[in-house]
């Protein structure tokens, strides 16, 4: 019986990599995807409107997502270590906050629209991302463009993956990078090259990683 509960969106990024991380380090835990309209409760959990959230098993609460893998990571299978290089870290956020922007201007429009959003919740999602980004229908007609500016990260990538991002193991930065890529998956037109592809479903069965499991499964207890 799970004794750990997470609470997060199923395509939010930060939510992912704890998912990944929770699955390669076999620990089970109680799934509770929120309404990402719904405030009440992470405002009362740890005082701001930010997930994932884990709630532990003695009550308490917390919500940065590398706070809590480090924390749940007891034997250190992920090298947590390297959180501790602040250029190695620098490296791998200065590539994080270039994929985002491509990502997410081409995976907002198709996210909105998964089993994990209401009309209540879509129209809340929709009213915040635009203020930023305009009108998500007019990205989609913007598709070319953020091809175009993700192809090279993407190259980038690749020409650092010894088959995982510069090591011969998986790694604390390999969850990092992979949960910020998984989102792509969902956009119909596009298509991962082929080693980043390897890579991913390689680090998705390392993590026993089932991106669609909470829109469907009959339990929301998860079992790594």
């Amino acid at each position: 019986m799970a004794t750990i509960q997470l609470y997060h969106y199923v395509h939010c990024p930060f939510c992912v990599r704890v998912r990944m991380a929770l699955g390669h380090l076999k620990v089970p835990y109680e799934s509770i995807v929120l309404a990402y309209d719904e405030e009440e409760i992470p405002l009362e959990m740890c005082q701001k409107k930010m997930l994932p959230i884990l709630k532990w098993e003695d009550g308490s609460a917390q919500n940065e997502s590398l706070e809590i893998i480090e924390k749940l990571d007891k034997k250190n299978l992920l090298q947590m270590e390297l959180l501790k290089d602040e250029k190695k870290v620098k490296e791998v956020e200065d590539l994080l906050d270039r994929f985002a922007s491509p990502i997410h201007n081409l995976c907002m429009p198709y996210w909105i629209w998964t089993p994990e959003f209401d009309e209540s919740s879509r129209t809340y999602f929709r009213n915040k991302k635009e203020k930023k980004r305009g009108p998500l229908k007019d990205l989609i007609q913007r598709k070319s463009e953020f091809f175009k500016e993700l192809e090279p990260i993407i190259n980038d990538l690749l020409a650092e993956l010894d088959p995982y991002y510069k090591s011969p193991y998986l790694t604390i930065f390999d969850i990092m990078i992979a949960s910020h890529l998984w989102g792509m998956y969902i956009f119909p037109e596009y298509q991962f090259k082929k080693g980043v592809h390897a890579y991913l479903q390689d680090i998705k069965n390392q993590c026993a990683f089932d991106y669609h499991r909470d829109y469907f499964s009959e339990s929301n207890v998860v079992n790594p």
